[in-house]
Formats: C-alpha cells, sequence, structure tokens
C-alpha cells in the first residue's frame, strides 16, 4: 500500500506543481487589469525582457475614445548578487501611481521614486532583507520600500518606477503599454488599423503559459508517465503475489464449480481494494511532500486543484484495472488440482 501511495503522491505532486506553474506563468496578465496590450512587432507574451517600443506609443493608446487607461511598462531579466549569491529577478517598472506595478503589498509599500524598489518577500526571507535596506540594481543603489507577495516559479519580481534604469540608457522606450476599455475588439481593431501590434489580454496570457508549457510541459509530463507506471506494477506484484500465495485456495474454488468470472471478480476487488488504499495513502503523503517542498522551496506553488485530484482517483483505476490483467491470467489458467497438489 506504501508503495502505492508513494505513486500516486508523486503524480499529485507533479500535477500540483505543473497546476502551480500554469498559475504563475499568467499571474502577470491576471493580476494587470489590462485588456489590451500593446507590444512589440512580432512579441507575443510578456518573456521578451527589456522592449524598444517608442513612449510615443502611449500618447497614441491614450488618445483612443475607447480606452479608460493606459500606463507603459519596462521590464527586464537580470542577475543580482545578494549576499554572495547570484539571483535572477524579472524587474517591472511602471509609472508610480498606475497600473502594470507592484501589487499584493506584504509590508510597505510600492515604489514612488527612482532610488526606490519594492523586493519579492520571498526573495527577503531568503536573503535577510529588509525595508530601508539598499539593494545595488544595474549598477544604481535602491532603497527598500516595500514588499510583494508576488513571486515567479524560475525568478523573483522586483518593482521599480518606470525611470528607475531607464535614465541609465537615456532611451524613451518601454516594452510595453497596458490598457483598459469596455471595448476590447473596437480598440484592437484601431489601435491595429494604425500598425501597432496590439494583442487582447487572453492571448498573451495563452502565450505566456504556452512558453511554460514548452520549458517545464514535457518533463512533468514524463514523470508523471512514469509514477503512473510505476504505480501500476506495484499493485500488479502485490496482487499477483496474493494470488500465488491463495492458489490453493482459488483452486479450492474452482473445484468446487466456483465460476471463472467469480475468480476473477475476486482479482479485480482486490487490486481495487489496494488501489483504494493506496489512493488514501497517497493523499496522505501528498499533503506532507507539499509542506516539506514549501518550507524549503517557497518559491514553488503546488496546488491541489480539483482537477489534480479527479485526475490521481482515474489514475489509480486505471492502474487497478491494468494491474488486474497479471493476476486474472494467472486465475484463468488456474487448474482444480491445483488444490491438492499443493496439499500434498
Amino acid at each position: 500500500m506504501s508503495g502505492v501511495g508513494l505513486a500516486v503522491m508523486l503524480i499529485l505532486l507533479l500535477k500540483g506543481m505543473w497546476a502551480g506553474i500554469q498559475q504563475q506563468a499568467t499571474v502577470y496578465t491576471d493580476r494587470s487589469g489590462a485588456d489590451v496590450y500593446v507590444m512589440q512587432p512580432g512579441v507575443r507574451d510578456l518573456t521578451a525582457g527589456v522592449g524598444t517600443l517608442p513612449l510615443a506609443v502611449l500618447d497614441r493608446v491614450r488618445a483612443d475614445p475607447g480606452v479608460v487607461w493606459a500606463a507603459p511598462v519596462r521590464t527586464a531579466y537580470m542577475i543580482l548578487t545578494l549576499h554572495g549569491h547570484k539571483v535572477a529577478v524579472y524587474v517591472v517598472e511602471a509609472e508610480p501611481g498606475q497600473r502594470g506595478g507592484a501589487w499584493s503589498i506584504a509590508e510597505g509599500r510600492a515604489p514612488a521614486a527612482d532610488d526606490e524598489i519594492t523586493a519579492g518577500a520571498l526573495l527577503a526571507r531568503r536573503h535577510g532583507i529588509h525595508l530601508g535596506d539598499r539593494l545595488d540594481v544595474a549598477g544604481r543603489s535602491l532603497r527598500v520600500v516595500g514588499l510583494s507577495r508576488t513571486t515567479g516559479f524560475t525568478f523573483d519580481y522586483v518593482f521599480l518606477t518606470h525611470n528607475a534604469l531607464g535614465k541609465l540608457t537615456g532611451a524613451a522606450t518601454t516594452s510595453f503599454v497596458l490598457a483598459h476599455t469596455s471595448d476590447p475588439s473596437g480598440v484592437l481593431a484601431r489601435l491595429r488599423s494604425a500598425g501597432l501590434n496590439a494583442l487582447p489580454r487572453s492571448q498573451v496570457a495563452a502565450a505566456n503559459l504556452t512558453q511554460a508549457t514548452d520549458i517545464f510541459g514535457s518533463p512533468i509530463r514524463l514523470m508523471v508517465g512514469i509514477g503512473f507506471a510505476a504505480g501500476t506494477l506495484i499493485i500488479a506484484l502485490t496482487t499477483y503475489t496474493a494470488v500465488i500465495e491463495r492458489r490453493r485456495e482459488y483452486g479450492i474454488v474452482k473445484a468446487l464449480g466456483g465460476a471463472q468470472g467469480r475468480l476473477l471478480r475476486l482479482a479485480l476487488a482486490h487490486t481495487l481494494t489496494l488501489a483504494g488504499l493506496g489512493l488514501l495513502a497517497g493523499r496522505l503523503f501528498f499533503l506532507a511532500g507539499r509542506a516539506i517542498i514549501q518550507a524549503v522551496r517557497p518559491q514553488f506553488s503546488v496546488l491541489a486543484t480539483p482537477g489534480t485530484l479527479a485526475l490521481a482517483a482515474a489514475a489509480i483505476v486505471a492502474m487497478a484495472l491494468m494491474a488486474a490483467i497479471i493476476p486474472a491470467r494467472q486465475l484463468a489458467t488456474l487448474e482444480p488440482s491445483a488444490a491438492y497438489r499443493r496439499a500434498s
């Protein structure tokens, strides 16, 4: 039972981690409040890093009669050195008081001046960062004024003002422009007719999710398949062993006229019982494993969604049905005389 439970735990943990990756891949589009994204030509997601979209595009977007508000956002991937450790961060620069910047503030506030920064709470906890500390970002010393609960699967978010790093390059550019509207289709049509690469929020979120799938999807699916195969083999071998150990009893049932179907139902009931106990054990192992993962690596979000639990239940039933083939074949070829041979 414990072996089956461990296999179920592996499936639940991997699927839960995959659900967490998917959630984190779209966390920005889910929380920005924008319905339309105006991006660099040819860009479809938010993983492009530093953008070269002219800031003049912002005025064109704001001039559209269907746009309620529009805000520029500049992003970049950077490596910070914190206490001798190299840490990958995703820098998000937004205009103070406008959308697109820090959200879910745990302590302090969002940056309001160009020498301020809001760091991720998990990043701060891991590296002993506190409000009022100074961080070196791209050669600039920035004061920590807030801590955000926002985090990514492979990186931490840090938030600055839109001009914080733009002053270093002197470039009047941004990465993309956010826009909120009650008429997304009309705004998209007008902006596209003006030659801008305007995309609906759903398309940008789907592109972000595709990027995550391309990177993490195949390894996770492979490991889920391994867990499924391991659970099936464990159930099959356990049930097969039970049939071998009780070969004499099954032989007596068959010698007394027991129907073949009855014996097969006994084998199936045994596998299903083992699978059910394994599912319960796997659920307990999953809760313990998730607690350990989130204690050691809190940036890894492991979600127990109804879909994940339903998938695990379906997987355990499939394991039991496939595993029942081996003992069923053994019982199908069992001769009633086996009872007497076993006794001799």
